[in-house]
């Protein structure tokens, strides 16, 4: 596995950017959030991946994340994570937790950094309800379990869901961080349909919206308390701010944080049209001095602090400090 004193002396160098890259549409789970089960069942080849990651390294990419659909079901994902570390990459991959032990074995062999594996509950009923796939929860636990026991770096990734904010994020953050002994990170809610990623919100009604706020503050409350969650605490506080103020930080989508589905295309987050082909050939340019501030899907939102951390002492002390409760998934 490349080492961390390697990331380290990459991101010294400037290699601050990350990639979400979808390497499949293939899905064993019928998500209620995600419109991914519904496309036709897709890979990118394995020519392909080596092509997209090498286009990473040679751009100052530090973090591929895989994902899917579910990325375990790609025929050459093992492949994908072994060229990912031997480029100098931070590997990470997503997981339903819908797969085998052996499965988990072999990607911490290839070099994974670190595994999430979703979560969406603590009730085993609401969890099937989310994830359309009776005893869901079990083996979620069961793979977070295994990854722990044979020292893969893992967290719970819990999708904010209605059932969720009703009945209070704080029961999560409990049994994910005593039950399970693991980090626990959120995905905010968010509706997207512009790119291959396709996202249902699921929060119309007004008294939803006033329990997603709630579930916010009770994270960042949590997160200052010593809980271990994973989301930056600059981003939680963000998403409480006044409406018009300044951000602690922007998304850089497009720069410094990019979306790459099983085609090959990039985008610059979820939310925008596509900005090249990485396949194709062709004078491939990243977007400059990106400061958006229209949306808050963490995917994109929370990986841009790493290039603009370093350029604020204050910034980078607050996340200094906050991460205390989770150096551990990184060191």
């Amino acid at each position: 596995m490349v080492s961390l004193a390697g990331l380290a002396l990459k991101f010294l160098r400037g290699h601050r950017r990350t990639a979400v890259f979808a390497i499949t549409t293939q899905c064993n789970c019928k998500c209620v959030m995600c419109g991914m089960h519904e496309n036709p069942p897709e890979y990118l080849p394995l020519e392909g991946l080596r092509k997209v990651l090498r286009f990473l390294s040679e751009n100052k990419f530090l973090i591929v994340y895989f994902t899917g659909g579910e990325p375990t079901l790609h025929p050459n994902v093992v492949e994908a994570v072994e060229e990912a570390d031997r480029l100098g990459l931070a590997a990470t991959l997503t997981t339903n937790g819908n797969l085998k032990p052996e499965r988990l074995e072999e990607l911490k062999e290839a070099g994974l950094r670190v595994l999430s594996v979703s979560l969406d509950h603590w009730k085993p009923e609401v969890c099937e309800k989310i994830r359309g796939v009776r005893g869901i929860m079990r083996r979620q636990v069961e793979a977070i379990a295994h990854a722990r026991n044979i020292g893969l770096k893992v967290y719970a990734l819990v999708y904010l869901n209605p059932y969720l904010v009703l009945d209070g994020v704080q029961g999560i953050v409990e049994y994910v961080n005593r039950e399970l002994r693991v980090p626990v990170g959120f995905c905010y809610p968010a509706e997207a349909d512009i790119t291959t990623f396709r996202l249902h919100g699921q929060f119309k009604q007004e008294d939803l919206k006033g329990k997603l706020r709630e579930s916010v503050e009770t994270l960042l409350r949590l997160k200052r308390a010593g809980y271990k969650i994973v989301n930056t605490g600059s981003y939680l506080e963000d998403l409480l701010r006044p409406p018009g103020s300044k951000p602690n930080f922007y998304c850089k989508g497009g720069e410094t944080t990019v979306y790459i589905d099983w085609h090959g295309d990039l985008y610059p987050c979820f939310l925008k049209p596509k900005m090249f082909n990485i396949l194709e050939e062709g004078n491939h340019r990243l977007k400059e001095n990106v400061e958006c501030d229209e949306c808050y899907i963490n995917c994109f939102r929370e990986p841009s602090i790493l290039s603009q951390a370093p350029r604020s002492p204050s910034l980078l002390l607050k996340e200094a400090v906050y991460a205390l409760p989770t150096r551990g998934l990184i060191f």
